[in-house]
C-alpha cells in the first residue's frame, strides 16, 4: 500500500448527504472495527496538485484528543447522533493522506486533526481562501523591509502549512502589526506569480504593489488555527470584497508621492500617519536592504558609491541564482541541505575540477543537472559524457588522427565537439559533466586534461594532434591540432566507491574539489514536495560575464596567519608519514580561492567552510596501512573514541579558526577503518 500525504492545512465540514442519492448513506456510520468513521466535505482551496476530491474520511480516534467520547455500550444510533451534534458547531482542521491499496483503490484520509469553532454566520455554501500572514515576530522585519521586498521581488520569509506549489499564488497576502497589545493588519497585493525557496516566498506582481486596511468586519469572519500564526482562512465573499477594494486603491508609489508634495504644516488623519513610516519611496530605497547586502557594502573599502552598488547587484544575482538552485533540488524532490548546495557552487566557482562523490542514488548527476538548469544552460551547453570502464588512454576521450585514411576522428564522448562551441562562443557558459568517471582510471584517459586545467587563461591549449599533419588531414578545417580550454567552460565529475570502481591518485587530487554528498535522513523524504513534471525556467541565462562576476580572482593568498600556520603543520605530519604526501602550496591556493568566493550568506561561515576545505582538500589524501597511519590518524577504541591522534590534537591546538567538526568525524571514520581492515582509502 502507498501512501501520500499533501502537507498544507485544509479546513472541512461534516458532509450533509442528499437524500435524492441512491442509494442513500448516512455520512456517519460504524465500520467493520465497531469504531464510528465519517465523512468530511472540503470548504477551503486546496492546492493545484490536490486530485479532484471533494470528500474525505475521518476516524473517532482523530477527534479523542479534542475531547470526544465515544460510547460502545450505546446503540449504533445513539452513538452516531452524538457525534453529529458534537459536530454541528464544529469545523476540522487536517492534512490529507492518500493511500493507494493493493487492488489500486485510492482511499484520502484525514491526518494531524484539530477542530475551530463555526462562526454564527456560518452556513453550507462557505468557500474558504488560505492567505498567508508576514510579521516581525514571524519573519524578523519590519514592515519597511517587507514593503522594500515585496516590491523588488525579493524573498519576505517562510509560510508552513499553506501550498507553495507554482500555480497556488495568493493574489492577496496580509502583515500584522501589534500596536499597544491589539493587533493590526494591512492588505498588500496584488500577485499573479512567486517562488518559494529557502528565503520563503517571492512574490510576482500583477501592476503595482497597493495595500489597503484590513476591516474589522472582515476579521470577525474570519477564521484562525491558535496553532498556526501565519495562516488566516478567509471567506470567498470577503476575498472577493478585499479584492475589489484593492483594485480601487491607490498604488503605494502614487502616495508617497502625494505625501512628498504635502506641506509640513499639513494636519495628517491618524490612519494617514501609518503610510509614510514604510511607504515613502525615499525611505525604502535608502534605509531597506537585506543583511547580505549590508554585509557586502560594509566589505568595500575605500570605494565610491559605484563600486559599491555594482557589488550588491552582483550578490543580489547569485543570491537570487542560489534561490533558484535551492528550489529547483526541492522541486525534484532532491534532499539537501542549503550548505551541500552552497559547498557545490563555491567549489564549482573556484576549482578546476569538481567531484561529486556518494554512494550510488544520492542524485550526483541530477545535481549537475539541476545546476545547468538553474544556470539556464540550454542544449549543447551541458554535455554529459558517461565514462567507459574500457577507456584506457586519451584516445578514447579526445580522438585520434586516422593517418590511413588521413583524417581525424574525434572519440565518442562528444569532447571534442563541446569543447569547439565553448572556444567559438566565448560569451557563453558550458558545462561539462563526466559521469561516473573512476570506471576506467582517470590517470589514464584524463592525463591531458589534469595537466591543462592547472594552467592559466589563454595557456589551456588541449593538442588532438601534431601540427606537421595538418597540412594532411582532409577534416584539419573542422578538427585543427589544437583547441584552446577557454574559463566559459565547467568541469564536473561524478564517482561511485564501491569494488567497481578505482580509487583517486594524489593527482587527481590535487586538483579538485571531492565533495562527498550524505545521505539525508529517511524522514526527510516525506517532507519534500511533490515532484514537478515541469521545474521553474530560468528567464534568462547567466552568461560567461556574469557568472565570472561571482568570481573572487585573487593573485595573492589572502588566508590568515593561523590558518597559513595550521596548513604548514599539517604538511609536516603528512610528510614525516611519507614524503611523497602532503599539503603543497597548489592546495593552500585553492583552499584560499574557495574562501574568498564564499558567497555572502548565512548558512555557511567562513569557519564552517575551512572545515570542509579540509575534508575535501587535505585528508582526502590521507590513506595507507595502519602500520603507517596509526599515529596520525589515532587509535579507535571500543567506546566509539579516537585516542593519541596526531591530526586531532594539531586541530584542537588552532581551535580559534574553526571547530573542525566534519575533519575531526572524517578522521574518526578513519582511524575505525584502520582497526577494522589495517587499511584505510
Amino acid at each position: 500500500m502507498s501512501t501520500k500525504i499533501w502537507e498544507n492545512d485544509l479546513i472541512g465540514v461534516l458532509e450533509i448527504p442528499s437524500y435524492d442519492d441512491m442509494p442513500y448513506r448516512d455520512s456517519i456510520f460504524i465500520n467493520k472495527q465497531d469504531s464510528l468513521q465519517f465523512i468530511v466535505r472540503i470548504i477551503s482551496q486546496p492546492p493545484e496538485s490536490f486530485p479532484n476530491v471533494k470528500t474525505v474520511t475521518c476516524f473517532y480516534s482523530d477527534l479523542e484528543p479534542w475531547g470526544f467520547e465515544d460510547d460502545y455500550h450505546q446503540p449504533d444510533y445513539i452513538r452516531k447522533d452524538r457525534l453529529r451534534e458534537w459536530l454541528d458547531d464544529r469545523l476540522l482542521v487536517f492534512k490529507v493522506e492518500r493511500r493507494v491499496k493493493y487492488n489500486h483503490e485510492e482511499v484520502f484520509n484525514t491526518k494531524d486533526v484539530r477542530v475551530l469553532p463555526k462562526h454564527p454566520s456560518f452556513n453550507q455554501e462557505l468557500r474558504l481562501i488560505p492567505v498567508p500572514i508576514f510579521s516581525r515576530e514571524s519573519h524578523s522585519i519590519d514592515v519597511d523591509e517587507f514593503v522594500y521586498r515585496l516590491s523588488n521581488k525579493k524573498f519576505v520569509g517562510r509560510i508552513d502549512n499553506i501550498s507553495h506549489e507554482s500555480n497556488d499564488t495568493p493574489s492577496l497576502i496580509l502583515w500584522r502589526d501589534e500596536i499597544e497589545d491589539e493587533e493590526q493588519y494591512k492588505v498588500f497585493g496584488e500577485f499573479e506569480h512567486h517562488q518559494y525557496a529557502y528565503g520563503g516566498f517571492s512574490f510576482g506582481l500583477r501592476g503595482e504593489l497597493k495595500a489597503i486596511d484590513f476591516k474589522e468586519q472582515w476579521m470577525d469572519e474570519c477564521y484562525f488555527c491558535n496553532d498556526v500564526e501565519d495562516l488566516v482562512y478567509i471567506p470567498l465573499s470577503i476575498y472577493q470584497d478585499m479584492t475589489e477594494a484593492m483594485e480601487l486603491a491607490k498604488s503605494i508609489s502614487e502616495i508617497s508621492l502625494i505625501e512628498k508634495n504635502e506641506t509640513k504644516n499639513t494636519q495628517i488623519t491618524n490612519e494617514e500617519q501609518m503610510v509614510p513610516q514604510y511607504l515613502k519611496e525615499e525611505e525604502t530605497k535608502t534605509k531597506v536592504f537585506v543583511q547580505a547586502e549590508k554585509e557586502v557594502a560594509a566589505t568595500v573599502q575605500e570605494t565610491g558609491p559605484a563600486t559599491q552598488s555594482k557589488n550588491q547587484l552582483i550578490n543580489e544575482a547569485e543570491q537570487e541564482f542560489l534561490e533558484l538552485f535551492y528550489s529547483q533540488t526541492q522541486d525534484s524532490s532532491l534532499s539537501y541541505k542549503m550548505e551541500d548546495l552552497i559547498n557545490f557552487h563555491t567549489s564549482m566557482k573556484s576549482s578546476s575540477l569538481v567531484i561529486l562523490s556518494g554512494m550510488s542514488g544520492t542524485g550526483k548527476s541530477k545535481l549537475v543537472e539541476l545546476y545547468s538548469h538553474s544556470l539556464g544552460l540550454k542544449g549543447e551547453q551541458q554535455t554529459v559524457i558517461p565514462v567507459s570502464p574500457s577507456w584506457t588512454s586519451d584516445t578514447d576521450l579526445i580522438g585520434y588522427a586516422d593517418t590511413m585514411h588521413m583524417v581525424y576522428r574525434p572519440g565518442d564522448s562528444g569532447l571534442i565537439n563541446a569543447l569547439k562551441k565553448a572556444e567559438g562562443q566565448p560569451d557563453k557558459l558550458f558545462l561539462i559533466c563526466f559521469d561516473e568517471m573512476n570506471l576506467a582510471r582517470v590517470e589514464h584517459y584524463f592525463s591531458q586534461f589534469l595537466s591543462i586545467l592547472e594552467m592559466e587563461q589563454g595557456k589551456r591549449v588541449l593538442r588532438l594532434y601534431n601540427d606537421d599533419l595538418e597540412n594532411r588531414l582532409y577534416n584539419s578545417a573542422q578538427y585543427p591540432p589544437t583547441i584552446l580550454i577557454q574559463d566559459n567552460v565547467l568541469f564536473v565529475g561524478t564517482v561511485n566507491v564501491d569494488e567497481s570502481t578505482y580509487h583517486f591518485s594524489d593527482k587527481v587530487l590535487d586538483r579538485s574539489n571531492v565533495i562527498t554528498l550524505e545521505v539525508m535522513p529517511f524522514n526527510h523524504l516525506k517532507s519534500l514536495p511533490e515532484k514537478k513534471k515541469h521545474l521553474t525556467t530560468r528567464k534568462e541565462e547567466i552568461d560567461f560575464d556574469t557568472y565570472k562576476s561571482f568570481k573572487k580572482e585573487n593573485r595573492v593568498v589572502a588566508l590568515q596567519d593561523d590558518e597559513l600556520a595550521l596548513m604548514w603543520d599539517l604538511h609536516q605530519a603528512l610528510q614525516r608519514v611519507n614524503r611523497q604526501v602532503g599539503v603543497g602550496p597548489r592546495i593552500v591556493k585553492h583552499v584560499d580561492q574557495y574562501l574568498e568566493n564564499l558567497p555572502i550568506q548565512t548558512y555557511l561561515t567562513r569557519e564552517e567552510a575551512l572545515d570542509i576545505q579540509f575534508v575535501q582538500r587535505i585528508l582526502t589524501k590521507v590513506r595507507g596501512s595502519e602500520e603507517q597511519l596509526k599515529g596520525l590518524l589515532g587509535t579507535y577504541t571500543r567506546e566509539g573514541e579516537v585516542i593519541d591522534s596526531e591530526l586531532i590534537l594539531l586541530l584542537e591546538k588552532y581551535e580559534q579558526i574553526s571547530t573542525f567538526t566534519k575533519s575531526k568525524k572524517v578522521i574518526q571514520q578513519k582511524a575505525k577503518e584502520l582497526k577494522l581492515h589495517g587499511y584505510t582509502f
